[in-house]
């Protein structure tokens, strides 16, 4: 009899254990989300707002910018190159790049930079000044002078998802802020489903065909070549720069 209580003790103190534990865990996966960002910049002469709107899909990423209907999106293969498309959304057409090909006149290999809308080594860089709340609530306050620039961030640790980020060099500063976040599911493979349907051109197939309307505007707009930021203007102009992370 004692070893049977013993036994259903035993159960009773795991059950309990195995309870409290997934109490603490979590309740959105940070994976599977979309969310959505004020951007602010000003140079003491211009100000500039704009938005974008970042979508994680498992080993999917994408940067969705709303006023120019432009969203930049990578892959991380198995083999963990990273995989650049940019999809035209307005036209409902896609320039595919190959792992290592250079985008912007580089060559994409920060897969986290792309997730996480902030590098790593960026983030290794800053001191951490204090952490706010507990749990999956919890948030570490970065913030660093490196050079000449100053910068902070705000990051929430469970969700591996940027609340903040600024940065402020003489006149010039810019400031990043989460305006909403969500875990709808649904909505996350809807947006990808429907940029699976656009017509994909391969970039190093672009010069070959001179006939195509929309990689003619494209290519003159600056839209499609190395050098790019990947911001753009009101007006579809490409900005030089981009953000400093």
């Amino acid at each position: 009899m004692k070893k049977t209580l013993f036994t259903f003790g035993t159960i009773l103190v795991s059950l309990t254990a195995i309870t409290a534990h997934a109490s603490v865990q979590c309740a959105t996966d940070p994976t599977k989300l979309s969310a959505s960002y004020t951007l602010e910049s000003s140079n003491g002469v211009q100000h500039r707002n704009s938005e974008l709107v970042l979508y994680r899909n498992g080993k999917t990423v994408a940067h969705h910018y709303p006023q120019t209907q432009i969203t930049e999106s990578w892959y991380q293969s198995p083999n963990q190159q990273v995989k650049p498309t940019r999809f035209f959304d307005s036209a409902k057409r896609a320039i595919e790049y190959q792992p290592g090909e250079k985008v912007h006149g580089k060559t994409e290999t920060d897969w986290n930079y792309r997730n996480n809308l902030i590098s790593q080594s960026l983030l290794s860089q800053l001191d951490l000044i204090k952490e706010t709340g507990k749990g999956c609530e919890l948030t570490r306050h970065y913030s660093k002078t490196i050079g000449d620039t100053k910068i902070s961030v705000q990051w929430a640790v469970e969700q591996s998802l940027l609340l903040e980020y600024s940065w402020q060099q003489d006149n010039k500063k810019e400031i990043w802020t989460l305006a909403q976040v969500t875990h709808d599911a649904k909505e996350v493979d809807r947006f990808f489903a429907q940029r699976s349907h656009y017509q994909t051109t391969d970039f190093a197939d672009i010069g070959d065909d001179h006939s195509d309307p929309f990689l003619t505007k494209m290519v003159t707009l600056g839209f499609i070549e190395k050098g790019a930021s990947g911001f753009y203007d009101d007006k579809g102009n490409a900005l030089a720069g981009g953000h400093h992370h």
